[in-house]
């Protein structure tokens, strides 16, 4: 998957990034976003890896966890408060990138299970993005067995 090449190099660049300059508040947030992207990168491993095994109980599972990872991270980075703190150049770059790449992830996920909804027997995978509160959402609808 290209997003998760992206996220991982998202996630080496704030492994790199210098917190010189950078106020406290900053701080806790990019040591919250380096976190909570790690975790996403991890699910969305274990995503590709069970696409490619076509284990498809475990691919739900692993995508619905990703999407609640993202949910978080999306939230928090939405928030009026953090939003004001985000404004400074160098951190809303970040912020910026990260939330790109969680999007396009989100976006390149769903095209590659699409193309497997009748072997896992699914009718429908959709993928919403709402702005109030900040979200993605997922609708399956399974098939009767």
């Amino acid at each position: 998957m290209k997003s998760l090449e992206r996220m991982k190099e998202v996630s080496n660049q704030l492994d790199s990034m210098s917190y010189t300059g950078l106020s406290v508040a900053e701080q806790g947030m990019m040591s919250f976003l380096k976190v909570q992207l790690r975790r996403i990168l991890e699910s969305a491993q274990r995503l590709q890896a069970n696409l490619d095994q076509k284990s498809w109980e475990e691919v739900l599972v692993n995508f619905m966890a990703t999407v609640q990872r993202a949910n978080l991270l999306y939230a928090y980075l939405m928030q009026p408060s953090v939003l004001s703190t985000v404004m400074s150049g160098k951190v809303w770059e970040v912020s910026e990138t990260v939330l790109e790449a969680i999007f396009d992830l989100m976006a390149e996920s769903i095209s590659i299970m699409r193309r497997s909804l009748k072997e896992m027997n699914i009718d429908s995978l959709t993928l919403s993005l709402n702005s109030s509160p900040p979200s993605f959402n997922i609708s399956v609808a399974m098939k009767g067995t």
